[in-house]
């Protein structure tokens, strides 16, 4: 493929420039992958930052005196033909398993502060697709805000809020797909040791990722059943929508930028909109799409089936090396756990639980909260067990998990459950005397 490159000042750079080579290595640079274009007067002051010129392919984008013809089509748009030499492997992920220490704030007392925070979550991501859908423009330092609250609760205890997400996907708390995706995320990214101020980009820029889609028909967004190709374009058209609603902001975070870019692109460059392969998708990118996946996967949705979270963990699995990346994906499974917190499960003998806390050495045997004995009968005083630990003065083996259950087919009130919860006194009563 031949490429028109023209060098240019980075004085003279002009947001729709495609940048396809830079005055000196991309790995020395923040940008996550060669070959981008330039959508914010941010970007541009990193150019100018870590660069004296760069070099711009003149048929993708704007050049210095010409603007990109009108019947092309949007750059984001269309599936690019990929030029391996002129894109480079993006930064490698270092995983730092010890970077947070192993204890964890008690759930009880993080309970209350995580509970009110997803209530306050779910307003917001309310009020911003509204704002959105009426012409009104967008807060990033609300979303920024909400992600930085995410991050401090998941640290002190990642359980907490995956527990209650988990606890019922419809009525009252259903929290959104962009809100239990940037949770995940959160989780995610503390199992990998990433960062506390990479924590916060990596939860808004999943926060932020579909945003395009309150451009797209609500009707189309609802349909039950297929889309046509015509359909399915259009649909896919919200990472372009997306990334230009977030470019308007000139502050807007790079990496924030490139999760909403990217994270459709899958690792055998089956995804959209660039066909990226392997490391040449942005490894918060690739986080974005495992998590974006799996909690599609597993909710309630106008089209598709319903997952259990075993049965995609499962899927998830079969997917290693091929739509993403194989350490990604056993790197999620130890962090979120077959069984995460908040997961309907069956012991062996008999009895239903919800699981408290996954156990990552011993996976089916988590720390879980007994609410159906094993003659099926509710409890009504709930009972927490480990079972990974014997009984008192017992030797006896605890019950291990035998399968996971449909939440929303169990019988019981998940409003009463949380209500109770939420009482501090019921809390040391119910739960964690």
């Amino acid at each position: 493929m031949n490429i028109e490159k023209e060098k240019v000042s980075v004085k003279f750079l002009k947001i729709g420039m495609y940048v396809c080579k830079l005055d000196r290595p991309w790995l020395d640079t923040p940008f996550p992958f060669q070959g981008f274009y330039i959508r914010s007067h941010n970007e541009i002051k990193e150019l100018q930052a870590f660069c004296k010129h760069v070099y711009i392919d003149a048929v993708k984008g704007k050049t210095l005196n010409t603007e990109p013809k009108i019947s092309k089509p949007s750059p984001l748009l269309q599936k690019k033909e990929r030029t391996h030499k002129y894109r480079a492997k993006a930064q490698p992920l270092v995983i730092k398993h010890n970077y947070y220490p192993k204890e964890l704030k008690p759930i009880k007392s993080e309970f209350g502060t995580a509970h009110n925070l997803l209530l306050d979550m779910t307003a917001a991501i309310e009020e911003t697709s509204f704002n959105l859908r009426s012409g009104k423009g967008l807060d990033v330092k609300k979303t920024k805000k909400i992600a930085s609250q995410v991050v401090q609760s998941v640290l002190r205890n990642p359980n907490t809020l995956v527990w209650l997400t988990q606890l019922k996907q419809q009525g009252r708390y259903v929290y959104g797909h962009s809100l239990k995706s940037a949770i995940l995320s959160a989780v995610f990214g503390r199992h990998l040791g990433l960062a506390e101020d990479k924590l916060e980009v990596l939860v808004a820029g999943v926060l932020l990722a579909d945003i395009g889609k309150t451009k797209i028909c609500r009707k189309l967004l609802n349909k039950p059943g297929s889309y046509t190709d015509e359909e399915t374009e259009t649909v896919r058209r919200h990472v372009e929508l997306g990334v230009e609603l977030l470019a308007k902001d000139p502050s807007i975070d790079h990496n924030i930028l490139t999760i909403a870019e990217t994270h459709h692109e899958r690792f055998d460059g089956s995804g959209y909109p660039y066909g990226l392969v392997g490391d040449e998708i942005p490894a918060f990118g690739q986080i974005a799409g495992i998590v974006d996946t799996y909690d599609a996967m597993t909710s309630e949705r106008p089209y598709g089936v319903r997952y259990t979270a075993s049965q995609a963990m499962e899927w998830l699995y079969k997917q290693k090396d091929k739509l993403f990346s194989g350490q990604l994906v056993d790197e999620f499974i130890q962090a979120i756990g077959l069984y995460p917190a908040g997961s309907a499960v069956q012991l062996s003998d008999g009895s239903v639980c919800l699981v408290v806390s996954h156990n990552k050495e011993k996976r089916l045997k988590p720390e879980v909260l007994v609410i159906r004995n094993n003659e099926g009968q509710f409890l009504e005083k709930p009972k927490f067990i480990d079972l990974s630990k014997h009984a008192l003065f017992s030797k006896k083996e605890r019950p291990c998990v035998t399968g996971a259950l449909d939440n929303n087919e169990l019988g019981f009130n998940p409003d009463k459950m949380v209500a109770s919860l939420n009482n501090r006194n019921k809390i040391q009563k119910l739960l964690f005397a």
